[in-house]
């Protein structure tokens, strides 16, 4: 039984991106259109471009400066450490915590450094006191705490409006938590949680430290301890020196295309929004979605390339968000390191032996509340993530139905290209769910509940079926992607072999 023909392909392929790139066009006139109402948030460019440039993306303007400053540090640091690394290797521990206080310092002031720097102890003694639980219960609380206008009072006076210094202890703090219980866990059945050496080299290992991606401790301590990783050759120089330069591209493209979409700014004026005609909303909704791709391809691919230059392989950056059509996929390959930490530590030990579904979707409701809380638990995130759970449910439940009748006998006597059809154009409703709760994400309700009345009410049964077609074809390309990839890893195995 063969796929489909590459002309069938040819023509999923043309609908799915002659969409997005017709949306984004107008996307792009709609911001010019609006641009004089969009004045607070755009600012001069670049000059050779000649057009004004969207600022109004809050974790890009706090993360540009802090990155620079932190390659300041980190640069010297990867240096000292390919150099010493096969002659020293005890003291590599010492010059990366040495110089992540240093940078800290330097970042968040003497005394919120200390802070930072006592919560691993101060988790250790927890669990040496009382239990992991405990350490889980602090963990979410200090994040509760982060997130919640209760301490507004207190942040104001402890950070004196300074935005980025704020953002950054809250987001250093959550990544020290999460790396203080993947250790803990890790560590557990060994006995070896008095290696605080150990314990503060991975929690504040400099290439990952601000940013991520989250690394699991027994991955990290894999990549120290291998000795195939410590040899440093000149195919290794290149090959890592080729990963930085294609994340510096991406972070030269997306500063460039903020000169020409103004999404982000458009979503904080939500009269301008509900004006919006099917296809400028459509195209706000994606660039939303592909922008905050590229800006988590480079907030996570430049560290994950440094650490590859050191010989530790964290995980690799999110896929484009234009190629996944599942939600098990997306979470799976966006944040891969978030995923992992959910998996071993809340989903695996949560659901345990059980293979049922009610156990599997009950560890996955945890893993979502883990999430809710993670990101602030406000009432877009909760709408985003209770979607998404739902999406979860209902993806699991179709798996598990095409093993039995009448799927079963569908797919045993139907050919291989009309099953494949079939699976799209029952993805295609979930996929169009997932867009919808996106934007809610990537946005707030508000704005998230006009895009969705735009796409479902406004414009009737018509256009709700044109938009589930573009979907489907959608779905089309991300499954023909999928086995492509899926043949070249046999076909690598069965080389390696």
């Amino acid at each position: 039984m063969a796929d489909q023909s590459l002309i069938e392909l040819k023509i999923y392929f043309l609908i799915w991106t002659g969409s997005v790139f017709y949306s984004m066009y107008q996307c792009h006139l709609t911001s010019d259109r609006y641009s004089q109402y969009l004045s607070e948030d755009l600012v001069p460019g670049w000059k050779w471009v000649g057009r004004n440039a969207d600022t109004s993306d809050f974790e890009w303007k706090m993360w540009t400066p802090i990155f620079f400053r932190w390659l300041k540090f980190v640069i010297p640091f990867l240096i000292i450490s390919l150099t010493i690394k096969r002659r020293f290797p005890k003291i590599v521990p010492l010059v990366s915590i040495a110089m992540s206080f240093c940078w800290l310092w330097s970042m968040l002031g003497l005394h919120l450094t200390v802070f930072t720097f006592i919560q691993p102890v101060l988790f250790l003694w927890i669990l040496q006191l009382f239990s992991l639980h405990c350490v889980w219960i602090l963990c979410i609380g200090f994040t509760l705490a982060l997130h919640s206008s209760l301490f507004s009072d207190v942040k104001a006076g402890l950070f004196e409006e300074d935005s980025v210094r704020e953002y950054l202890f809250s987001v250093l703090l959550a990544w020290t938590h999460a790396r203080s219980i993947s250790y803990l866990v890790d560590t557990r059945s060994t006995g070896h949680h008095n290696k605080l050496m150990n314990f503060y080299h991975y929690c504040f290992y400099l290439p990952l430290l601000p940013t991520g991606p989250l690394m699991l401790y027994r991955d990290f301590k894999f990549s120290m301890e291998n000795p195939a990783n410590q040899p440093c050759s000149l195919a290794h120089l290149i090959k890592s020196t080729a990963l930085i330069a294609r994340y510096l591209f991406w972070w030269f493209v997306h500063q460039l295309a903020l000169h020409y979409f103004y999404h982000s700014a458009l979503q904080y004026h939500i009269g301008i929004v509900r004006q919006f005609d099917v296809w400028p909303a459509a195209g706000l909704g994606y660039t939303l979605g592909q922008f905050f791709m590229t800006k988590y391809l480079v907030l996570y691919g430049l560290p994950s390339a440094l650490s590859r230059l050191d010989h530790v392989d964290a995980p690799p950056p999110p896929k484009c968000v234009g190629r996944i059509h599942l939600y098990s996929q997306m979470w799976r390959d966006f944040d891969r390191g978030l995923y992992n930490f959910m998996l071993q530590y809340i989903y695996i030990p949560f659901k345990g032996a059980s293979d049922k579904a009610s156990a599997k979707l009950a560890g996955t409701a945890m893993c979502f509340g883990f999430v809710c809380i993670w990101h602030g638990a406000s009432n877009a995130v909760i709408i985003w993530c209770v979607s998404n759970y739902v999406g979860i449910c209902l993806e699991t439940m179709g798996k598990s139905c095409s093993t039995c009748w009448p799927f079963a006998n569908w797919k045993a006597n139907w050919s291989s290209s009309n099953w494949l059809r079939f699976q799209a154009a029952v993805a295609s409703p979930l996929l169009l769910m997932s867009a919808l709760s996106n934007f809610c994400f990537f946005t707030d309700a508000g704005v998230g509940y006009i895009l969705a009345k735009k796409a479902i009410y406004e414009g009737g049964i018509v256009r709700l079926l044109c938009i589930l077609l573009v979907m489907y074809c959608c779905c089309q390309v991300s499954m023909a992607l999928n086995r492509r990839n899926k043949k070249k890893l046999v076909h690598n195995q069965s080389h390696q072999e």
